[in-house]
């Protein structure tokens, strides 16, 4: 299974894709995230970075930035045998 993202707009009763060569064959399955018209209008209206000052406060999140890479860094230099 591959998820793939597409922008596409929900009118009259079905979906527009922005890029036709991107929608889905018959019978596939779809999920559909969207914002309702007041949410979106309020992120449209605001400064992307005003948006996302103060987000995750308290949550350590540069420390699990740092776990993640060191993660990742260390999967990486694995024998790609083991994998």
């Amino acid at each position: 299974m591959k998820l793939q993202t597409v922008r596409a707009v929900y009118r009259d009763g079905g979906l527009i894709f922005a890029d036709p060569s991107q929608t889905p064959e018959d019978g596939e399955e779809v999920v559909v995230t969207f914002l309702e018209k007041d949410e979106q209008q309020a992120w449209l209206e605001r400064d992307p970075t005003q948006a996302l000052r103060g987000r995750g406060r308290g949550e350590n999140l540069v420390e699990q930035l740092l776990e993640s890479r060191h993660q990742d860094r260390h999967h990486n230099e694995q024998d790609p045998r083991i994998l």
